[in-house]
């Protein structure tokens, strides 16, 4: 698991980051590897507004956690990045 913290962007003081981290590491160590919608999943994860959870994704595609792109019908996705996190 990935002991570093991440600590660029807007999200970065958050004190749920180290936990939306952990989060990610667990999902990557599940072996998934895309996230659907992940603003959503981070809200009903940890039920948070929308802003707090655009803060956290953001943070953590920063940080290179994952990478953020959007499909053809326009849905938003998260690609897990393999490995541990810079």
């Amino acid at each position: 698991m990935n002991t570093n913290v991440p600590t660029h962007g807007i999200g970065a003081a958050d004190p749920l980051l180290p936990q939306a981290a952990a989060w990610v590491e667990a999902l990557r160590a599940q072996g998934e590897e895309i996230l659907l919608y992940p603003i959503s999943r981070l809200q009903r994860e940890f039920r948070i507004g929308y802003s707090r959870s655009c803060a956290l994704v953001e943070v953590l595609a920063l940080d290179k956690y994952w990478t953020i792109a959007v499909a053809e019908d326009g849905s938003r996705y998260a690609r897990l990045r393999l490995g541990e996190a810079e």
